[in-house]
């Protein structure tokens, strides 16, 4: 594995940051149930079960991709990509870029292996205007949706957080963040309203029922008051002076 941290970065990913030799391989043979007993740089030492040692090799340019991506070298790490034009580096980079939250990578490299709807998120991503909003969505993308929960709860992103849970259609977890918050309860209400709606289903979860005969929900409202947090989020975008 070029890459392990793929796992948490990007899994659909992850298969692609390997390197498979298989025994008998460039005439090589490593017999049955070998070990990998070292590993330096592109270097490797497999044990066979009859104790013999057999040196391999692995590319010489992941570690030197881990070294630019590590200083942060990350026009260094597109350009390597391109000069050895091998898939896997360009994986290995795609999810090195979003764990370390670089979009502009990212979509660089995920447009190399033809990730297009990948391609496609990252920039969307790219066009929310505040900073926790990006880093919440990374943190989605990354199936952490707890975590990009908190991210925006701390920078006071109330609305965004019920939003994602809408979106996921955890609409208890939607609920209660609009209740606690004492904020958007008929803005969940009425996305919930229309769900089930276009789904020609009937509301079955208590909850919704109880603040249904008690919160008044009026459509234009709703939308007015969807349309004025995107203002207000791109006004806190927007630099001072």
């Amino acid at each position: 594995w070029y890459y392990p941290d793929a796992f948490y970065a990007d899994p659909d990913l992850a298969p692609r940051t390997k390197l498979v030799k298989r025994a008998g391989q460039a005439g090589v043979d490593f017999g049955k149930s070998p070990r990998i007993v070292a590993f330096d740089g592109a270097r490797c030492v497999v044990r066979r079960v009859d104790g013999a040692r057999i040196a391999c090799s692995v590319s010489a340019h992941a570690p030197v991709l881990h070294e630019h991506v590590l200083a942060n070298q990350w026009d260094r790490a597109i350009r390597l990509c391109r000069f050895v034009k091998d898939d896997s580096m360009w994986a290995c980079l795609a999810a090195m870029a979003v764990a370390n939250k670089d979009l502009n990578t990212a979509e660089i490299a995920y447009a190399a292996v033809e990730e297009v709807e990948k391609v496609q998120f990252v920039q969307a991503i790219k066009k929310i205007p505040t900073e926790e909003g990006r880093m919440a969505e990374l943190a989605l993308f990354r199936r952490e949706p707890d975590e990009a929960e908190s991210i925006l709860l701390q920078a006071g992103a109330v609305y965004r957080a019920i939003d994602m849970r809408v979106r996921l259609f955890n609409w208890r977890r939607a609920l209660d963040l609009a209740v606690q918050h004492r904020t958007h309860v008929d803005t969940v209400l009425y996305r919930r309203a229309r769900y089930l709606e276009e789904a020609q289903r009937r509301e079955t979860d208590e909850s919704f029922k109880e603040y249904s005969r008690s919160v008044q929900v009026d459509e234009e409202a709703v939308l007015a008051k969807i349309a004025q947090e995107g203002e207000k989020e791109k006004e806190r975008a927007r630099p001072v002076g």
